[in-house]
């Protein structure tokens, strides 16, 4: 996930007042407050009046929300936790499915099978990160589907092919060294993937029982600022700032309900296998630092989604399962809920992607619920298939890396290692890159060996 904005100019690098003011308007907007009639306002004021635009940020903060507001969406654990059903001990698959057990702890879990999955979500959230990156920030889906229909490579089931440099302007801010395909030789540094190490290390560190003053520690530690995009680099600035622990993500953050905590999900999920509730509640501290509502509400539902990719016979029992997670008067549980509905109604995944850039027209491309709904569509029509699933989740041209690397997990845990292509995991060479301080290169195994042993005792 990147910090720029695709289609606004001037492109905000930091907490300008003009990035503060225009994107706290769309967050209360869509989150159903009556601001329309400050729009004027804002597009009346030069990106530089500072005074203009820090008068009109207050002015959004201080609008009540309409008293007919639909949804129910609160950001406390324990106001969460009571819209959602008992989590009750589920029936074991059957051995035919080949599936782990849902519900059993990972050291009741067969160790070869559990190894092999955990190590296939690692990889394969690697190669779906690597799958959507040359896309990231600047192509569409419609300029993407042109592009790969131009290179004979639609719909995309592998590396992005990029065979000629004058073209570099098709692609997105990170071009194509080490990216595209016959160019990987090992991965590339990433935002997605650091904040999956990271997670790994604060389960290790502090344990199930982590806080959220825990990963603002890790994050001061170990992340410069400009490594951090939207509501991360907001929370940052406030903790640098002094502001409360409980309103660093929330003080001048119109991000906080951005796909940023989305991103940060899938660690939990791979230290939980099989039990998604555990997986959805580890990930509440590391979500509510920096976001609310949505936000929290996204990383809790990629947990639970990605533990349950271990247990479930079909990525629609994943996507169901997942549901349990959320809050069900939620726009992101409605969203997850309308595409599975679509789904199920034998829709195609092209008409699914128009209702959806429809439903949402003006939202930001990375924004938590409209790449939920494109990552539940992206597994449900890809129905197992790693190549496929990834390559839908690419194609919506969203927030194509973030979204590629939970859609590559997701089909890495459901398939394990041993299942994904070769001609995908060899250019790998088995190596993480990382950003994270302190732990530069990884070797993946040594990542999987960690998870499996962290998964025994949480």
């Amino acid at each position: 996930m990147e910090y720029l904005l695709k289609g606004q100019q001037p492109s905000p690098i930091s907490q300008e007042p003009w990035a503060l003011a225009r994107n706290e308007l769309q967050q209360a907007a869509e989150s159903g407050h009556d601001v329309a009639d400050l729009r004027p306002r804002l597009e009346s004021l030069p990106p530089d009046d500072e005074a203009g635009l820090l008068g009109l940020h207050r002015e959004i903060l201080a609008r009540p929300r309409a008293a007919d507001w639909p949804y129910t969406e609160t950001s406390a654990l324990a106001e969460i936790v009571a819209t959602l059903p008992p989590d009750g001990d589920e029936a074991p698959r059957a051995a035919a499915t080949g599936r782990i057990p849902r519900g059993t702890a990972a050291d009741g879990i067969p160790r070869a099978a559990a190894a092999d999955r955990i190590h296939g979500a690692w990889t394969g959230r690697i190669i779906g990160n690597m799958m959507g990156k040359p896309f990231e920030i600047g192509p569409t889906r419609e300029s993407i589907r042109a592009y790969l229909r131009s290179k004979g490579a639609y719909p995309l089931t592998g590396y992005v092919p990029f065979d000629d440099p004058g073209e570099r302007d098709r692609l997105g801010r990170w071009g194509f060294e080490g990216l595209t395909a016959g160019r990987v030789h090992g991965s590339v540094r990433d935002d997605d993937i650091d904040y999956t190490v990271l997670g790994l290390h604060l389960l290790e560190t502090y344990g199930p029982a982590y806080t959220a003053r825990d990963v603002a520690a890790e994050w001061l530690s170990r992340f410069p600022v400009y490594q951090l995009f939207t509501a991360e680099r907001a929370a940052y600035q406030n903790l640098v700032r002094g502001v409360p622990l409980d309103r660093a993500g929330e003080q001048d953050n119109p991000y906080r309900e951005w796909i940023g905590a989305l991103i940060r999900a899938d660690v939990f999920g791979f230290a939980a296998p099989g039990r998604p509730r555990r997986a959805a509640l580890l990930s509440y501290q590391d979500a509510s630092l920096s976001h609310r509502a949505n936000g929290i509400y996204g990383e809790m539902w990629a947990a639970a989604l990605i533990s349950s990719a271990f247990t479930a016979a079909t990525a629609e029992e994943s996507v169901g399962e997942s549901l349990r997670h959320v809050p069900p008067n939620s726009r992101l549980g409605i969203e997850v809920r309308t595409v599975l509905d679509q789904f199920r109604q034998g829709l195609a995944w092209e008409k699914c992607l128009d209702d959806l850039h429809a439903r949402h027209a003006g939202m930001s491309w990375v924004h938590t619920v409209n790449n939920a709904g494109a990552l539940t569509a992206a597994l449900l029509w890809g129905e197992g298939r790693f190549g496929e699933t990834v390559g839908l989740a690419v194609q919506a041209g969203l927030d194509t890396d973030s979204i590629g690397a939970t859609a590559g997990a997701w089909a890495g845990a459901f398939l394990g290692l041993r299942a994904l292509p070769d001609a995908l995991v060899g250019p790998l060479e088995g190596l993480c890159r990382s950003g994270v301080f302190g732990f530069g290169d990884l070797a993946v195994s040594s990542l999987a060996e960690r998870t499996l042993a962290l998964s025994t005792r949480l």
